[in-house]
């Protein structure tokens, strides 16, 4: 279990830099738009593929550190008895609708893989299928996380009791 903690914030950490790759492209693109009139026709397709791989590979990151998003005014009201219980419920709906992604992803990534599916742009990378490969590595990271933080409150509920 401290195994997949560990991965989740490891790729959370790393991936955050990222941005700093992002920023460099988009400085770059708008440099070379406005100086020498002449747009790149990769960096909006590249910086689109970049954060939105950011963005499902870091879920996990987010359920580990406890910042994904809830409602905070209802649980912050409850008492820490019924916020395990609030915690257990929600890992167990997450577990369940991010094992349908994970399926769901599967099937649509490796028809993108064997075609090698491109994005049919003016790059024509293969954004398309690198974001479908990340969909379902990024849920099942979820996943594995959202299993961690089930057991973890749930030894929290049988501690108090």
């Amino acid at each position: 279990m401290r195994f997949i903690s560990n991965l989740n914030q490891k790729i959370g950490d790393y991936a955050s830099a990222i941005y700093f790759v992002v920023f460099v492209v988009m400085i770059y693109d708008v440099a070379v738009r406005y100086i020498w009139h002449t747009p790149t026709m990769w960096a909006l397709e590249f910086v689109i593929m970049v954060v939105g791989i950011h963005y499902v590979i870091s879920g996990a990151h987010a359920i580990k550190n406890n910042t994904h998003v809830r409602i905070d005014v209802i649980y912050n009201m409850l008492p820490p008895h019924a916020r395990r219980w609030m915690d257990v419920m929600a890992h167990l709906m997450a577990i369940v609708y991010l094992s349908i992604i994970v399926y769901y992803g599967f099937e649509q990534a490796l028809p993108a893989i064997e075609m090698g599916e491109r994005s049919g742009g003016g790059w024509n990378s293969l954004a398309p299928t690198y974001m479908k490969i990340a969909i379902p590595v990024g849920a099942a990271l979820m996943v594995l996380q959202s299993v961690v933080s089930l057991i973890d409150s749930v030894k929290g509920i049988c501690n108090e009791q």
